[in-house]
């Protein structure tokens, strides 16, 4: 029998999510006039379908999207700050991906201006909820979603947003594919952003208006003591989770003033000391007593975990796979990081999802993905340890190698690779999927979270996710089968709506099917994305901007092979093995500048002649060392100025031996005849009629050495403002604008308000120089 229901804590103001079976959702039929009409419209966005009405409330609608396995939100009142918050709570969860964050496919607008976005749809209940109808939860699986939790929290405090909300109304357990419980954080509608080039790549920051001083923003009991006084920080938000924990294990909220621990309130929840311990250091009333990070704070909670894991808890998976943490999860599919305890090996355990379990054709795909990876051996693709994916099977799991690396999204998100990064990564996955197309496997699915890169060290890639290939008829002739598969049993699957995403090709798109050319585009796009940051945009004619437009350094082969890959017909378009030997070019080509870049600033520049030449027999100069031969002795080591300077020496030695060992001139004879013989006294004197006297002749005018181009001029600087990112704390991005005719920039704007940053950048920028060029403006990004 279950005790009475804990108090309800006093939450501000409500926030529809994408949940199916919203209990505090509005019936359809209770619906507004505005909003049953909005729903007529059917579509949004020119491409999202919609469905059934799941829920409204005070200022928005949730809808089924029918095309898609989503929901779509749409605001619904004409109010700017609610406006202003719906908005930037979807460009934060559209530029920021992580397992235990709710996510946004897509963002836009209605026909009628209203903002809109399309979520995944979250089959489940938040724990706020849970907790009014059963009561204070169990301490081992409170930790279990709180470390989930803190994840997600680390995750926004790396890109600088503050939740500022976290409270169990907020934290929403949605199904797994196992006896693990799974949760997502929502709602950032007033989350705070410390810099918002930290979390989109492009675009104006939006104005965001200050917090008022005195002015708490939260609900009351998550919210720190010295949340009037102070800037949001990280710390707020572990304060938060904190007192989350405490509520869902003892029901009651904190008291901050006559703090009580956790078994006092409740003996029955029955805390170890160890979480006692973890929960009281994240309620500390003194910030600089309180856990300073949410990352401390999962390495704690997980450590509490670790010590009370018995054989038969919930962690382990088919009773060998212990699972450690959620790598990515789904609708059809959640991906572990798990240990194999008899293997005594981490691996990547994905699971197929309960509901997916229920779908033939998922169940079909799901096993197509691992013979996919046993067909295929690449060092970016995971290799197949172990699977278990027959249709009678109730969990179906496939267990592969764990790759390295942060998704490439994350990366193009935060910013432009080096353009030689992306070449490494370029050839490696094309080598992959090259060879997923000899053996009659198209991928289909190749875009930035289904990838992973390794920038420690020389870049390594992994293409993780194989769960949409598509067999051609050539595969079951090219794979060794045991028991081959009959034409008539070759299943042709459906797309998954795949079409309907952005990287997918245009032929794919308009219905024509996949190719292994579909892969090329694809790669092609994302590797744009890698080099500039940002995605490729048409000009006034309808062609692709090239790379170089944004990014000047980037390699002409590279431009070109992208550009290439982008092609709208496929048969224009260059394939995989091309794609290879682009990029092969690509590289040489880079190679090649940095050996005459390096060429150049090893010979340096030959010294000038040396002054004063002097003159030997017959008034033949004698000439110092030559400026090939200055250069050879600087690179074994002399300086080039010592080596004039000896010139000099050595000439005036060989004039003076030359004169010593001359003979005498014979006097004129004086007039009258008279011989005058030279005495003792007198010694023979040197002609005077023609003295040697050194005139120093007067510095030739040193050439200016030529102005380089003006992507090189600016690459000289890139360390300088590299710098200046160190300042910004981050992703720094300057703004250059050229004109006609000009060797010098004529603006240059830098998107921050700080003097310090823009004086470092104009300290930088000042003295570069170049070749005159048309007149262009472009951005670059600088990371520290």
């Amino acid at each position: 029998m279950k005790g009475p229901a804990p108090p309800r804590p006093n939450v501000r103001g409500w926030t529809l999510f994408a949940i199916a079976g919203e209990d505090d959702a509005t019936p359809t039929g209770d619906a507004p006039a505005s909003t049953r009409a909005s729903a007529e419209r059917r579509v949004v966005g020119g491409r999202f379908e919609l469905g059934e009405l799941l829920g409204s409330g005070g200022t928005s609608c949730v809808w089924a999207c029918t095309n898609l396995n989503a929901a779509i939100k749409i605001l619904m009142i004409a109010d700017e700050d609610a406006r202003r918050r719906f908005v930037d709570e979807g460009r934060i969860l559209t530029h920021l991906r992580h397992p235990h964050l709710v996510q946004v496919l897509a963002v836009g607008e209605t026909d009628a201006g209203a903002p809109f976005m399309v979520l995944e749809r979250l089959p489940g209940q938040n724990l706020d909820e849970r907790l009014l109808r059963e009561g204070p939860l169990p301490w081992l699986e409170v930790v279990e979603m709180s470390g989930q939790v803190a994840a997600a929290l680390e995750a926004l405090h790396q890109v600088g947003v503050i939740h500022r909300d976290v409270k169990p109304s907020n934290i929403v357990v949605v199904g797994s594919a196992t006896s693990r419980p799974f949760v997502k954080l929502i709602d950032l509608g007033v989350a705070k952003v410390d810099d918002w080039q930290r979390v989109q790549s492009s675009g104006e920051p939006p104005v965001r208006r200050q917090t008022d001083v005195g002015k708490v923003v939260g609900t009351d009991g998550f919210v720190p003591p010295e949340a009037a006084l102070e800037r949001a920080n990280p710390k707020f938000d572990v304060f938060a989770l904190g007192a989350t924990i405490y509520l869902l294990c003892t029901g009651e909220l904190p008291k901050h003033v006559d703090y009580r621990p956790m078994r006092e309130v409740r003996p029955a929840c029955d805390v170890p000391p160890e979480l006692e311990a973890l929960v009281s250091d994240a309620l500390a009333p003194l910030p600089e007593e309180r856990i300073a990070t949410a990352a401390e704070f999962q390495r704690r909670l997980e450590r509490v975990r670790v010590a009370h894991v018995e054989d038969d808890s919930p962690f382990l998976f088919e009773g060998c796979y212990e699972l450690i943490e959620s790598l990515g999860a789904g609708a059809k599919a959640e991906v572990h990081r798990a240990y194999h305890r008899d293997a005594t090996r981490y691996v990547a355990l994905k699971i197929l999802s309960e509901r997916s379990c229920k779908d033939a054709e998922e169940r079909i795909r799901f096993a197509r993905e691992a013979r996919a990876l046993q067909a295929v051996r690449h060092p970016a693709l995971p290799e197949l340890f172990d699977c278990r994916t027959a249709m009678t099977r109730k969990r179906p799991y496939i267990a592969m190698s764990l790759m390295r690396g942060k998704s490439a999204r994350s990366l193009y998100m935060g910013g432009a690779l080096k353009p030689e990064q992306v070449i490494a990564v370029g050839r490696q996955l094309a080598g992959a999927l090259a060879e997923l197309h000899a053996h009659g496997i198209v991928h289909r699915d190749v875009h930035g979270s289904n990838v992973l890169i390794d920038l420690e060290g020389e870049p390594t890639a992994a293409l993780i996710d194989c769960g949409m290939v598509e067999f051609e008829a050539r595969f079951y002739a090219t794979v060794e089968q045991r028991y081959p598969t009959p034409p008539e049993a070759r299943v042709k699957l459906g797309t998954g709506g795949l079409e309907r995403l952005d990287w997918t090709a245009p032929e794919a798109r308009a219905g024509k099917g996949w190719t292994t050319k579909s892969d090329v585009y694809s790669l092609g796009l994302l590797l744009y994305q890698l080099v500039t940051g940002r995605r490729p945009v048409r000009d006034e004619r309808g062609e692709w901007v090239s790379p170089r437009k944004h990014v000047p350094s980037c390699p002409l082969a590279l431009a070109t092979a992208l550009l290439n890959t982008l092609e709208d017909e496929p048969a224009a378009r260059v394939d995989m093995r091309g794609l290879i030997e682009k990029l092969g070019a690509a590289a040489d080509e880079l190679a090649e500048e940095t050996c005459e870049d390096g060429d150049e600033d090893e010979v340096g520049e030959a010294s000038p002649p040396a002054s004063g030449a002097a003159t030997a027999r017959g008034g033949e100069a004698l000439s110092p060392p030559s400026a090939a031969a200055s250069a050879a002795v600087s690179r074994s080591g002399w300086p080039v100025a010592l080596v004039g300077a000896l010139g000099v020496l050595l000439g005036g030695l060989v004039v003076w031996l030359v004169l010593r060992e001359s003979p005498a001139p014979q006097r004129p004879e004086p007039l009258g005849g008279v011989k005058v013989e030279p005495t003792e006294a007198s010694p023979p004197r040197l002609p005077t009629a023609h003295p040697v006297t050194e005139i120093p002749a007067p510095e030739p005018s040193p050439t200016p050495p030529p102005l380089p181009m003006m992507p090189e001029a600016l690459g000289k600087a890139a360390a300088d403002l590299r710098r200046c990112s160190e300042l910004a704390g981050g992703l720094l991005l300057v703004e250059f604008e050229t004109a006609a005719g000009r060797s010098e920039f004529v603006r240059v704007l830098t998107h921050s308000s700080d003097d310090k940053i823009r004086g470092c950048v104009d300290a930088a920028v000042h003295p570069i120089r170049f070749l005159p060029t048309d007149a262009q403006t472009f951005t670059e990004e600088y990371m520290p």
